[in-house]
């Protein structure tokens, strides 16, 4: 009986865990990340998502972030935003092609912004940043 709870425990933790995480064929494939007021630690975002961002908000600045993968190395790459005073930035966009190890950023609200990303040994960093603010 002991045995049956367990299985019947974990079958049901490894079915949650294909629904709240994407799947590794989507995240090879790459996806994208906003950093907003509504969720400032960020989420994944469906490309319907990603048409609703521009209502609303005006593109400060794009960037594309590349690195080419080196065998045996961890690649850095960052990019910093001085928006026009008067301008604060609500929302950051992060599309990874490839997924990366570490993104880190500084704080909504602010006039500037940095992201930093660093990529896993032997990959390569493939990202688009964009920085909006509220109309």
């Amino acid at each position: 009986m002991r045995s049956f709870i367990i299985i019947t425990v974990l079958s049901a933790l490894a079915a949650c865990y294909g629904t709240v995480l994407p799947s590794e064929e989507k995240v090879s494939r790459g996806y994208t990340m906003i950093y907003d007021d509504m969720s400032p630690d960020g989420r994944i975002a469906s490309s319907v998502e990603l048409e609703f961002i521009s209502d609303g908000y005006i593109l400060l600045s794009w960037g594309a972030l590349r690195a080419p993968a080196v065998a045996g190395q961890i690649q850095y790459i960052s990019k910093v935003y001085k928006a026009e005073p008067g301008n604060t930035i609500s929302s950051v966009v992060i599309t990874h092609s490839i997924p990366p190890a570490l993104v880190l950023r500084t704080p909504l609200g602010r006039n500037s912004s940095k992201v930093s990303i660093t990529s896993y040994r032997g990959q390569g960093i493939n990202a688009t940043i964009s920085t909006y603010g509220r109309e």
